[in-house]
């Protein structure tokens, strides 16, 4: 299920329609993502994603009597119409759209809390009804105001979600000549070393947790991994710095072509990735955007993210892993014979490539 041309660039807030539920059943049943991950590719908030799983998620009975989980489109669907009747006259804002989009954009925009906006409200009297703050706060929970809790400047604020807020704001989207259909033929090709793709890997589901930066090359499936502490633009930059200076300027040049990435929002800054940490004004590499709910673009990412598993499994903290352990599972792993190349490892067929150039 391919959509290279589906946007996910929708104004946040936004309910979702039975498109993006069924978006959700393919990438949830099929491709197995998180709520987070689908998130991610929908450009929606994360709680809103788990909101709908809970809406639509039935227990199916296998052939051999265990019992299975699947999203189901149709039922989130059918819920969400049901509680839409629920919106009527029981619901003190009702159909005044005015005061919710005033109530929206001081949020968003003016960055006030709830309760400095139902003293608002109540001053200046430009309304037919008067909110307490906690039916702002209800409201916001019940999807009836379409922002998040972490857009809030207080009452949800904490550390990590101020700098994630500060990211958002400097985020920086793809342009054009970035997609993937723009990347060198030789990419594709795969016969040539110095074009890879990047992924982060989670660990335990927790703030302040590190994640893993891992670069796969594509010709020889040749693994770099950097422990990185969140999963940030700068974080990912800084772990591509690190990696720089320990290869040299020169040579991550010449072996780093190209880079192809999901639509994350740790990857929007292509400057950043883009940018030597010598700041010079030529490029150290040429980032590329794979498109929306094509993992397999990214598939050599996607097969070796599961062998890192085999050291780390899915919900393990990575701050009990340090940087010499993290290397120690990229060793083992470009050392590995690999039957698809006759039982070389990486590191072989890497090596032999680049003499070959």
């Amino acid at each position: 299920m391919c959509r290279g041309n589906y946007t996910t660039e929708e104004k946040k807030g936004k309910h979702l329609k039975l498109q993006d539920r069924e978006i959700i059943e393919h990438l949830y049943n099929i491709q197995g993502k998180t709520a987070a991950e689908i998130a991610r590719e929908l450009g929606k908030h994360r709680t809103t994603i788990s909101r709908e799983l809970e809406k639509g998620i039935v227990h199916l009975r296998n052939s051999d009597y265990t019992q299975r989980e699947e999203y189901v489109a149709q039922k989130g669907q059918e819920v969400y119409d049901n509680n839409a009747t629920a919106k009527g006259p029981k619901i003190k804002i009702a159909k005044d759209y005015k005061l919710a989009d005033f109530i929206e954009k001081k949020i968003t925009k003016d960055k006030y809390s709830p309760e400095v906006i139902a003293n608002i409200v109540k001053r200046k009297q430009r309304f037919k009804i008067n909110l307490h703050w906690k039916t702002i706060y209800n409201y916001i929970d019940k999807e009836i105001i379409m922002v998040d809790r972490d857009d809030l400047t207080y009452g949800n604020y904490s550390k990590s979600q101020g700098s994630k807020r500060r990211e958002k704001e400097s985020t920086k989207r793809r342009k054009e000549g970035r997609r993937i259909s723009d990347r060198p033929r030789e990419a594709e090709e795969r016969k040539k070393p110095g074009h890879w793709e990047m992924d982060l890997v989670e660990g335990k589901k927790a703030r302040e947790e590190p994640f893993l930066l891992v670069l796969t090359e594509r010709c020889s499936r040749n693994e770099q991994i950097e422990k990185i502490p969140d999963k940030t633009q700068q974080a990912v930059i800084a772990g591509l710095d690190r990696i720089e200076r320990r290869m040299g300027v020169k040579k991550f040049r010449t072996e780093f072509k190209t880079i192809t990435t999901d639509n994350g929002k740790e990857f929007y800054d292509y400057e950043g990735i883009e940018t030597s940490f010598t700041k010079s004004s030529t490029p150290r590499t040429k980032q590329y955007y794979a498109d929306a709910y094509c993992s397999w673009q990214r598939g050599s990412n996607e097969n070796l993210n599961k062998m890192i598993r085999r050291f780390i499994p899915k919900g393990t903290s990575l701050k009990q892993y340090s940087q010499k352990a993290i290397k120690d599972i990229q060793k083992w792993m470009n050392n590995y014979p690999r039957k698809m190349f006759g039982f070389m490892s990486s590191k072989e067929v890497y090596q032999r490539k680049l003499k070959a150039i």
